[in-house]
Protein backbone atom coordinates (compact mmCIF):
# COMPACT_ATOMS: atom_id res chain seq x y z
CA UNK A 1 0.00 0.00 0.00
CA UNK A 2 1.51 3.41 -0.85
CA UNK A 3 1.32 6.56 1.08
CA UNK A 4 -1.39 8.42 -0.89
CA UNK A 5 -3.58 5.35 -0.93
CA UNK A 6 -2.89 4.36 3.21
CA UNK A 7 -3.76 8.36 3.77
CA UNK A 8 -7.14 7.85 1.91
CA UNK A 9 -7.68 4.53 4.04
CA UNK A 10 -6.94 5.94 6.96
CA UNK A 11 -9.41 8.73 6.30
CA UNK A 12 -12.12 6.69 5.00
CA UNK A 13 -12.11 4.73 8.54
CA UNK A 14 -11.84 7.93 10.47
CA UNK A 15 -15.31 9.33 8.72
CA UNK A 16 -16.67 5.76 9.40
CA UNK A 17 -16.01 5.19 13.11
CA UNK A 18 -16.43 9.31 14.15
CA UNK A 19 -19.36 10.14 11.88
CA UNK A 20 -20.95 6.54 10.45
CA UNK A 21 -20.80 5.18 14.20
CA UNK A 22 -21.96 8.38 15.88
CA UNK A 23 -24.97 9.26 13.40
CA UNK A 24 -25.80 5.61 13.79
CA UNK A 25 -25.83 5.16 17.34
CA UNK A 26 -28.32 7.76 16.90
CA UNK A 27 -31.22 5.90 16.63
CA UNK A 28 -30.81 3.85 19.72
CA UNK A 29 -30.64 7.26 21.26
CA UNK A 30 -33.35 8.44 19.40
CA UNK A 31 -35.28 5.22 20.90
CA UNK A 32 -34.17 5.56 24.31
CA UNK A 33 -35.02 9.24 24.24
CA UNK A 34 -38.62 8.72 23.23
CA UNK A 35 -38.92 5.71 25.37
CA UNK A 36 -37.40 7.37 28.67
CA UNK A 37 -34.66 5.61 29.13
CA UNK A 38 -31.36 6.96 30.87
CA UNK A 39 -29.46 8.08 27.42
CA UNK A 40 -26.36 9.66 29.39
CA UNK A 41 -24.04 6.32 28.10
CA UNK A 42 -23.96 7.68 24.64
CA UNK A 43 -22.44 11.34 25.06
CA UNK A 44 -19.70 9.63 27.09
CA UNK A 45 -18.94 6.61 24.52
CA UNK A 46 -19.65 9.46 21.53
CA UNK A 47 -16.72 11.53 22.95
CA UNK A 48 -14.50 8.13 22.22
CA UNK A 49 -15.16 7.43 18.37
CA UNK A 50 -13.17 10.11 16.68
CA UNK A 51 -9.60 8.63 18.15
CA UNK A 52 -11.10 5.45 17.91
CA UNK A 53 -11.48 5.83 13.71
CA UNK A 54 -7.66 7.17 13.91
CA UNK A 55 -6.09 4.09 15.93
CA UNK A 56 -8.39 1.72 13.55
CA UNK A 57 -6.83 3.55 10.30
CA UNK A 58 -3.04 3.38 11.92
CA UNK A 59 -3.28 -0.19 12.97
CA UNK A 60 -4.81 -1.35 9.91
CA UNK A 61 -2.55 0.33 7.29
CA UNK A 62 1.03 0.33 9.48
CA UNK A 63 0.81 -3.17 10.67
CA UNK A 64 4.88 -2.96 9.88
CA UNK A 65 5.57 0.56 11.73
CA UNK A 66 8.04 -0.88 14.61
CA UNK A 67 6.67 2.47 16.17
CA UNK A 68 3.04 1.84 16.27
CA UNK A 69 1.93 1.99 20.32
CA UNK A 70 -0.47 -1.24 19.16
CA UNK A 71 -1.04 -2.21 22.35
CA UNK A 72 -2.34 0.83 23.87
CA UNK A 73 -4.47 1.30 20.45
CA UNK A 74 -5.83 -2.20 21.08
CA UNK A 75 -6.52 -1.43 24.68
CA UNK A 76 -8.24 1.81 23.77
CA UNK A 77 -10.51 0.12 21.07
CA UNK A 78 -11.81 -2.59 23.62
CA UNK A 79 -12.97 -0.25 25.44
CA UNK A 80 -14.98 2.07 22.86
CA UNK A 81 -16.20 -0.97 22.20
CA UNK A 82 -17.62 -1.71 25.59
CA UNK A 83 -18.81 1.46 25.79
CA UNK A 84 -20.92 1.39 22.65
CA UNK A 85 -22.28 -2.14 24.15
CA UNK A 86 -23.24 -0.16 27.34
CA UNK A 87 -24.88 2.52 25.21
CA UNK A 88 -27.17 0.30 23.21
CA UNK A 89 -27.75 -1.46 26.28
CA UNK A 90 -29.25 0.78 28.19
CA UNK A 91 -31.96 1.34 26.39
CA UNK A 92 -32.58 -2.55 25.71
CA UNK A 93 -32.14 -3.16 29.38
CA UNK A 94 -33.31 0.18 30.98
CA UNK A 95 -33.87 -0.96 33.98
CA UNK A 96 -30.52 -1.67 34.77
CA UNK A 97 -27.83 1.43 36.43
CA UNK A 98 -26.04 2.01 32.99
CA UNK A 99 -25.38 5.70 33.93
CA UNK A 100 -23.25 4.08 36.82
CA UNK A 101 -22.20 1.42 34.88
CA UNK A 102 -20.20 3.33 32.21
CA UNK A 103 -18.25 5.74 34.64
CA UNK A 104 -17.00 2.61 36.54
CA UNK A 105 -16.07 1.53 32.68
CA UNK A 106 -14.34 4.86 31.66
CA UNK A 107 -12.59 5.40 35.36
CA UNK A 108 -11.24 1.54 34.95
CA UNK A 109 -10.71 2.23 31.43
CA UNK A 110 -8.73 5.05 32.32
CA UNK A 111 -6.55 4.28 35.26
CA UNK A 112 -5.85 1.29 32.55
CA UNK A 113 -4.96 3.56 29.74
CA UNK A 114 -2.68 5.28 32.35
CA UNK A 115 -0.84 2.41 32.79
CA UNK A 116 -0.62 1.51 28.94
CA UNK A 117 0.78 5.06 28.07
CA UNK A 118 3.60 3.97 31.13
CA UNK A 119 4.29 0.65 29.54
CA UNK A 120 4.77 2.11 25.63
CA UNK A 121 8.11 3.00 25.10
CA UNK A 122 8.72 6.67 24.19
CA UNK A 123 9.74 6.73 20.75
CA UNK A 124 6.51 5.24 20.17
CA UNK A 125 4.28 7.79 21.96
CA UNK A 126 6.50 10.19 20.08
CA UNK A 127 5.60 8.99 16.74
CA UNK A 128 2.20 9.08 16.97
CA UNK A 129 1.57 11.97 19.40
CA UNK A 130 0.64 10.21 22.50
CA UNK A 131 2.88 11.21 24.83
CA UNK A 132 4.02 14.34 26.60
CA UNK A 133 6.33 16.71 24.01
CA UNK A 134 9.27 17.91 26.11
CA UNK A 135 9.75 21.30 26.36
CA UNK A 136 6.21 21.62 26.44
CA UNK A 137 4.90 22.13 29.82
CA UNK A 138 5.10 25.92 30.13
CA UNK A 139 2.85 26.62 27.02
CA UNK A 140 0.80 23.77 28.31
CA UNK A 141 0.36 25.33 31.80
CA UNK A 142 -0.35 28.56 30.54
CA UNK A 143 -2.81 27.63 27.10
CA UNK A 144 -4.56 25.52 30.40
CA UNK A 145 -5.53 28.34 32.54
CA UNK A 146 -6.22 30.82 29.94
CA UNK A 147 -9.25 28.43 28.78
CA UNK A 148 -10.05 28.00 32.74
CA UNK A 149 -9.75 31.99 32.85
CA UNK A 150 -12.21 31.98 29.72
CA UNK A 151 -14.81 30.38 31.28
CA UNK A 152 -15.15 31.73 34.41
CA UNK A 153 -15.34 34.98 32.18
CA UNK A 154 -18.32 33.20 30.47
CA UNK A 155 -19.86 32.51 33.40
CA UNK A 156 -19.69 35.87 35.75
CA UNK A 157 -19.85 38.28 33.35
CA UNK A 158 -23.32 37.68 31.57
CA UNK A 159 -24.06 37.53 35.52
CA UNK A 160 -22.88 40.89 36.19
CA UNK A 161 -24.57 41.94 33.03
CA UNK A 162 -28.09 40.70 33.56
CA UNK A 163 -27.78 41.00 37.75
CA UNK A 164 -27.60 38.29 38.78
CA UNK A 165 -24.38 38.11 40.12
CA UNK A 166 -25.29 37.75 43.87
CA UNK A 167 -26.18 34.21 43.65
CA UNK A 168 -23.34 32.71 42.52
CA UNK A 169 -20.96 35.20 45.03
CA UNK A 170 -23.48 33.91 47.72
CA UNK A 171 -22.24 30.14 46.25
CA UNK A 172 -18.24 30.89 46.71
CA UNK A 173 -18.87 32.05 49.69
CA UNK A 174 -19.48 28.58 50.72
CA UNK A 175 -16.69 25.92 51.31
CA UNK A 176 -18.65 23.47 48.29
CA UNK A 177 -16.94 25.22 45.35
CA UNK A 178 -14.09 24.38 46.82
CA UNK A 179 -14.38 20.73 47.38
CA UNK A 180 -15.94 20.66 43.92
CA UNK A 181 -12.78 22.06 42.62
CA UNK A 182 -10.14 19.20 44.40
CA UNK A 183 -13.15 16.62 43.18
CA UNK A 184 -12.50 18.02 39.68
CA UNK A 185 -9.24 17.71 39.63
CA UNK A 186 -9.19 14.64 40.71
CA UNK A 187 -11.58 13.56 38.38
CA UNK A 188 -9.47 14.50 34.87
CA UNK A 189 -7.20 11.70 36.31
CA UNK A 190 -10.15 9.16 35.80
CA UNK A 191 -12.14 10.15 32.75
CA UNK A 192 -9.66 11.11 30.69
CA UNK A 193 -10.22 8.62 27.87
CA UNK A 194 -13.22 10.61 26.71
CA UNK A 195 -11.25 13.95 26.47
CA UNK A 196 -8.42 12.14 24.67
CA UNK A 197 -10.68 10.44 22.33
CA UNK A 198 -11.69 13.38 21.04
CA UNK A 199 -9.43 15.40 20.10
CA UNK A 200 -6.58 13.02 19.61
CA UNK A 201 -9.31 12.67 16.68
CA UNK A 202 -10.17 16.34 16.26
CA UNK A 203 -6.71 18.27 17.10
CA UNK A 204 -4.38 15.54 16.18
CA UNK A 205 -5.53 14.17 13.07
CA UNK A 206 -8.29 16.31 11.52
CA UNK A 207 -6.65 19.62 11.89
CA UNK A 208 -3.79 19.15 10.47
CA UNK A 209 -5.36 17.91 7.14
CA UNK A 210 -8.08 21.17 6.91
CA UNK A 211 -5.14 23.56 7.51
CA UNK A 212 -3.50 22.11 4.79
CA UNK A 213 -5.83 22.66 2.60
CA UNK A 214 -7.65 25.38 3.81
CA UNK A 215 -5.25 27.56 5.83
CA UNK A 216 -4.20 27.68 9.29
CA UNK A 217 -7.26 29.85 10.07
CA UNK A 218 -10.27 28.77 7.92
CA UNK A 219 -9.08 25.24 8.33
CA UNK A 220 -9.93 25.89 11.92
CA UNK A 221 -12.96 27.39 11.62
CA UNK A 222 -14.66 24.81 9.49
CA UNK A 223 -12.50 22.11 11.48
CA UNK A 224 -15.10 23.88 14.15
CA UNK A 225 -18.04 23.37 11.88
CA UNK A 226 -17.49 19.90 11.54
CA UNK A 227 -16.78 19.01 14.82
CA UNK A 228 -20.19 20.97 15.51
CA UNK A 229 -22.36 18.83 13.46
CA UNK A 230 -20.63 15.85 14.69
CA UNK A 231 -22.66 16.56 17.85
CA UNK A 232 -25.84 16.30 15.59
CA UNK A 233 -27.63 13.23 17.50
CA UNK A 234 -26.91 14.55 20.93
CA UNK A 235 -28.54 18.09 20.13
CA UNK A 236 -31.51 16.77 18.55
CA UNK A 237 -32.19 13.63 21.56
CA UNK A 238 -30.20 14.67 24.17
CA UNK A 239 -28.66 18.71 24.73
CA UNK A 240 -31.91 20.37 23.84
CA UNK A 241 -34.36 18.17 21.83
CA UNK A 242 -37.59 20.77 22.44
CA UNK A 243 -35.45 23.83 20.39
CA UNK A 244 -33.26 21.11 17.91
CA UNK A 245 -32.20 24.01 15.42
CA UNK A 246 -31.22 26.46 18.23
CA UNK A 247 -29.24 23.82 19.72
CA UNK A 248 -27.52 22.82 16.54
CA UNK A 249 -26.89 26.73 15.73
CA UNK A 250 -25.28 26.80 19.51
CA UNK A 251 -23.32 23.69 19.46
CA UNK A 252 -21.64 24.86 16.03
CA UNK A 253 -20.94 28.04 16.40
CA UNK A 254 -19.57 27.11 20.23
CA UNK A 255 -17.19 24.46 18.86
CA UNK A 256 -15.75 27.46 16.23
CA UNK A 257 -15.17 29.58 19.22
CA UNK A 258 -13.59 26.69 21.42
CA UNK A 259 -12.02 25.46 18.94
CA UNK A 260 -9.63 28.45 18.00
CA UNK A 261 -8.61 28.28 21.05
CA UNK A 262 -8.16 24.49 21.25
CA UNK A 263 -5.88 25.21 18.16
CA UNK A 264 -4.25 27.67 19.51
CA UNK A 265 -2.89 25.90 21.70
CA UNK A 266 -2.23 22.54 20.09
CA UNK A 267 -0.30 24.29 17.76
CA UNK A 268 1.63 26.86 20.16
CA UNK A 269 2.70 23.46 22.26
CA UNK A 270 2.81 20.48 19.52
CA UNK A 271 1.00 18.92 22.86
CA UNK A 272 -2.21 17.47 22.06
CA UNK A 273 -2.48 16.94 25.96
CA UNK A 274 -3.36 20.77 25.93
CA UNK A 275 -6.15 20.40 23.81
CA UNK A 276 -7.19 17.23 26.42
CA UNK A 277 -6.73 19.42 28.94
CA UNK A 278 -8.94 22.68 27.79
CA UNK A 279 -11.53 19.81 26.62
CA UNK A 280 -11.95 18.54 30.05
CA UNK A 281 -11.79 21.98 31.33
CA UNK A 282 -14.83 23.22 29.26
CA UNK A 283 -16.80 20.15 30.40
CA UNK A 284 -16.04 20.34 34.15
CA UNK A 285 -15.22 23.44 35.58
CA UNK A 286 -18.86 24.52 35.18
CA UNK A 287 -19.43 22.08 37.78
CA UNK A 288 -17.91 23.98 40.51
CA UNK A 289 -19.41 27.77 39.76
CA UNK A 290 -23.06 25.99 38.52
CA UNK A 291 -23.95 23.77 41.18
CA UNK A 292 -27.30 22.64 39.47
CA UNK A 293 -25.38 22.82 35.93
CA UNK A 294 -27.11 19.92 33.42
CA UNK A 295 -26.17 19.25 29.89
CA UNK A 296 -30.22 17.15 29.19
CA UNK A 297 -33.15 18.31 27.82
CA UNK A 298 -32.03 22.32 27.83
CA UNK A 299 -33.89 24.50 26.31
CA UNK A 300 -32.54 27.83 23.79
CA UNK A 301 -34.22 30.52 22.74
CA UNK A 302 -33.02 32.96 19.58
CA UNK A 303 -31.82 35.41 21.35
CA UNK A 304 -29.64 33.45 24.06
CA UNK A 305 -28.52 32.03 21.57
CA UNK A 306 -27.23 34.87 19.42
CA UNK A 307 -26.18 36.67 22.80
CA UNK A 308 -24.37 33.42 23.35
CA UNK A 309 -22.24 33.61 20.35
CA UNK A 310 -21.55 37.07 20.13
CA UNK A 311 -20.12 36.82 24.02
CA UNK A 312 -17.88 33.52 22.51
CA UNK A 313 -16.41 35.18 19.51
CA UNK A 314 -15.80 38.22 21.15
CA UNK A 315 -14.09 36.27 23.61
CA UNK A 316 -12.27 33.48 22.32
CA UNK A 317 -12.07 34.78 18.30
CA UNK A 318 -9.11 37.17 19.09
CA UNK A 319 -6.94 34.25 19.55
CA UNK A 320 -6.70 34.21 15.58
CA UNK A 321 -4.39 37.50 15.50
CA UNK A 322 -1.56 35.13 17.60
CA UNK A 323 1.58 34.49 15.74
CA UNK A 324 1.32 30.50 15.58
CA UNK A 325 -1.40 31.09 12.75
CA UNK A 326 0.61 33.18 10.75
CA UNK A 327 3.02 30.74 10.10
CA UNK A 328 3.83 29.50 7.12
CA UNK A 329 3.48 25.90 7.81
CA UNK A 330 0.99 24.06 10.25
CA UNK A 331 2.04 21.64 12.78
CA UNK A 332 3.17 18.14 10.98
CA UNK A 333 0.73 15.88 9.40
CA UNK A 334 -0.53 13.69 11.99
CA UNK A 335 -0.79 11.37 8.96
CA UNK A 336 2.43 11.24 8.27
CA UNK A 337 4.43 10.67 11.15
CA UNK A 338 8.69 10.09 10.93
CA UNK A 339 8.64 6.64 9.45
CA UNK A 340 6.25 6.73 6.67
CA UNK A 341 7.23 5.61 3.84
CA UNK A 342 9.16 2.70 5.13
CA UNK A 343 5.81 1.29 7.12
CA UNK A 344 4.37 1.90 3.72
Amino acid sequence: MNAKSASRTRMVLFLIIAFGLTYLMGIPLYFGYASGADVNVFPLAQMMYPAAGVMLGYLVTRRADPDLPRGFFVLYLLITAVMVVSAIASVAAPQLPWLLISNFIVMGGSIAAWVGLALTKHPKRAAYGIGWRKGSTKGVVIGSLAFAGLYVLRIFVPAFLTGTQGEYLEYLATPVPYIMLVNVILNFFLSFLCFFGEEYGWRYYLQPHMQAKFGNRLGVVLLGVIWGLWHLPLNLFYYAPDTPLQSIAAQVGCCICYGVVMAWGYMKTGNIWVAVLMHFINNNLGLVFVPDLTFQNNVYTWPDVAFSLVFLGILHLPFFASKVFARRQPLPDADAPAGEEAAE
